[in-house]
């Protein structure tokens, strides 16, 4: 196989667990008795976790390598899905949340794809860029929705504690994949100009910096309204507000991830025509629209429907997100700007599970969407005029 389908296949089978796990962790935890705050206190130690990743690999990442890189974080999925497997312990199971690098969104913000993002448009040729995003992220999303429908799997048997823990060890297992797929990869190390290998954006001229801030403050906006609505905290909503049982979240989410799948794939042809920025700002703010209105809907089905509508195009913005960062910064500085960017998106989004928590417990159910929506709309309209000169 080539590089390329190497990302590919790994994308694949760490997704799918991410879908799996986002899903079913906040259920699990309310299974063993936990309440909503520290359903909330769980999802910001994955949160954590992944900016821990980003800002280690944004300090050494160079020193290390990229592929080194990811054979570590892959052994670190192992040891979290061990260690969830073995033990209920809150302590124990909070540490292994912080370690597995775990997307409770479906999509990612970690380490993982910080690299793969960074080296993809090198594997592919430069006029199959846009669509190389498309299918990586077409795979991915598909993967997420076959992973959202396998976390009904409990509640077939009763919501068994056995049941969710072989789920987590099939987690450390596709850990293990991951470690041997990334084995077999050739060389993905950056071309560099001097044979010094220098920490961070050292190397990069002060409009890459400009730039790594600008959009770090940005995206920040963003991932803190998308802390409030992170598929986890959806699932746990229905879960809380309409008392969907876990069999039928997981059908919810396969849906939701199928539509988006087809959306991101859908992304790069509508990029073609309008260009990245303005796909991924006027498909993202039409998104927060339908988003605003799920908890307005009144009922079980209305919600679900604007569910359905916001993810038809709530993330066309990730693939042209990850185009528009290839046009702003070249390959020596990608995985640097990628990995600091996503450090300031977890750290921004860590906020909202904590926040929601609280709120669902005090049954303010609404202000989490609202509050989500509201800030993700910022985003857009400050992107856009940031970069409208720059990008289309």
């Amino acid at each position: 196989m080539s590089d390329a389908a190497y990302v590919f296949v790994g994308k694949a089978a760490r997704v799918f667990v991410f879908g799996l796990v986002s899903v079913m962790t906040p259920v699990y935890l309310a299974e063993l008795g936990y309440p909503a705050l520290i359903v909330g206190v769980a999802l910001a130690a994955i949160l954590a976790g992944n900016v821990f990743s980003n800002i280690l690999l944004t300090w050494f990442g160079d020193y290390v390598g990229r592929k080194r890189s990811l054979l570590i974080f892959s052994l670190l999925m192992m040891v979290s899905g061990v260690m969830l497997y073995s033990t209920t312990y809150l302590p124990l199971m909070l540490l292994a949340f912080f370690l597995g690098n775990v997307s409770t969104t479906g999509t990612e913000a970690g380490p993982f794809q910080s690299i793969e993002a960074g080296v993809l448009p090198n594997l592919v040729s430069k006029e199959r860029r846009n669509r190389a995003f498309g299918v990586y992220n077409l795979i991915g999303y598909s993967a997420s929705s076959i992973g959202a429908f396998a976390a009904s799997a409990p509640s077939y048997f009763q919501n068994s504690l056995l049941v969710f823990h072989l789920m987590y060890l099939l987690y450390g297992l596709v850990g293990l994949l991951l470690f041997i797929l990334y084995l077999r990869l050739g060389s993905i190390e950056a071309v560099r100009t001097e044979r010094k290998r220098r920490i961070g954006l050292e190397e990069t001229s002060p409009d890459a910096k400009r730039d790594v801030a600008k959009l770090s403050f940005l995206f920040s906006i963003d991932a803190f309204g998308g802390g409030f609505v992170s598929q986890s905290l959806l699932s746990y909503w229905f879960f809380f507000v309409y008392h969907v049982s876990l069999q039928n979240l997981g059908i919810i989410f396969l849906i939701v991830n199928i539509i988006t799948a087809i959306s991101t794939l859908g992304a790069s042809f509508v990029a073609d025509k309008l260009g990245n920025l303005r796909t991924m700002v006027f498909t993202h703010l039409l998104s927060n629209i339908f988003l605003i209105l799920i908890p307005l809907a009144g009922s079980l089905p209305a919600s679900l429907l604007f569910l359905f509508l916001r993810q038809s195009v709530s993330q066309m913005d990730v693939p042209t997100r990850q185009a528009f960062m290839v046009e702003i910064f070249n390959d020596q500085e990608r995985v640097s700007a990628n990995a600091i960017t996503n450090t300031f998106r977890s750290i921004s989004s860590v906020f909202g599970s904590p926040i929601s928590g609280a709120l669902l417990a005090i049954n303010l159910v609404s202000i989490p969407i609202l509050a989500g929506g509201s800030s993700k709309m910022l985003y857009d309209a400050l992107i856009f005029f940031a970069y409208r000169r720059r990008s289309r």
